[in-house]
């Protein structure tokens, strides 16, 4: 988070071939390529500022170079979600939708959201998160392709399908293993991943994802680390309406792995399966109570990171 307060703004909204921006010091609106060599011209507009924000627009990767060319050059970036920023845009009565019109919204997001945003950084396990994500690409098509094994009962489409099957378990074995070599190589993500393999029900897999997908893990307090996965109860309650309170949004392959190392826990831990129970006899529904068995563990493998990190702090004084 960043306490700098900005007064000149830049929003990039993305598209696959184009990039729209709005420059808040010039008032201009205009389209480039999003390709190097639109890139390369647009930067040659600007300079890099303590005072000047970069907004630029996720979408799917498309955002990818732009954001590397400004970062590297210097500048302070927020990649903004679009969910976001539509639902500022709400708030200010804009219906309108436009790629132009998103690239000045940006700016207005910007300037008055700045205390709240992240600057963009490139982080140690980058790659990890590229790595973890297309394992999950793979697992992805790997179950399509079991699903299709019961559609053809024709031995050439069979045999075609064995073939794709056996080079997908390939790859996502590849991959796995070129993660493994990427945590072991990294001082820091090694001594996390024994953190983390150290909790009873987590296995290799888990530790992998937590690493690549949740790296605030050690960093951040209970609340930030819960409300980060996804496992933060909100309150819902207005005037004489009391509803329960609910978990939402999170990063999705955390809540998944949490998930399912929950299901192992309550059957084979015996902290979080007296939890689980103690749950259950108040009357809370199972998937309540598994909820929070999600939330409790997730939170204890914080504290084991955070202990590295205190650990790591105290033998360097």
């Amino acid at each position: 988070m960043s306490n700098t307060l900005y007064v000149n703004f830049i929003g990039i909204d993305v598209s696959k071939n184009n990039l729209d921006v709005y420059e808040t010091r010039t008032k201009k609106s205009y389209r480039i390529t999003n390709d190097a060599k639109g890139i390369k011209s647009l930067l040659k507009n600007f300079s890099p500022s303590k005072d000047l924000l970069v907004l630029i627009d996720l979408t799917g990767g498309y955002e990818a170079a732009i954001v590397n060319h400004f970062y590297k050059k210097g500048y302070n970036v927020h990649r903004a979600q679009g969910r976001k920023v539509r639902q500022f845009a709400a708030s200010f009565g804009q219906k309108a939708k436009t790629d132009r019109i998103d690239a000045k919204m940006l700016t207005i997001y910007g300037e008055k959201m700045q205390e709240t945003l992240r600057l963009y950084t490139v982080d140690s396990n980058e790659i990890l998160k590229e790595l973890i994500s297309r394992r999950e690409d793979l697992k992805s098509m790997l179950q399509k392709e079991n699903n299709r094994k019961a559609h053809f009962a024709d031995k050439i489409m069979q045999r075609s399908i064995k073939k794709t099957i056996a080079f997908l378990k390939e790859e996502i074995a590849n991959v796995e293993e070129e993660t493994k070599e990427r945590i072991k190589n990294n001082p820091e993500l090694k001594e996390k991943a024994k953190a983390i393999s150290s909790v009873k029900s987590v296995g290799l897999k888990t530790t992998m994802s937590l690493l690549a997908a949740l790296p605030e893990l050690g960093k951040a307090n209970r609340r930030q680390i819960a409300a980060l996965a996804g496992v933060a109860p909100y309150a819902n309650n207005s005037g004489t309406i009391h509803k329960n309170a609910r978990t939402t949004a999170g990063r999705p392959i955390v809540k998944q792995m949490l998930f399912m190392c929950a299901l192992g826990a309550v059957r084979n831990n015996c902290v979080l399966k007296a939890f689980y129970e103690k749950l259950c006899s108040k009357r809370k529904t199972k998937m309540v109570a598994l909820v929070a068995v999600m939330r409790k563990l997730l939170i204890i493998l914080n504290n084991r990171c955070k202990d590295f990190y205190l650990q790591r702090s105290f033998t360097c004084t």
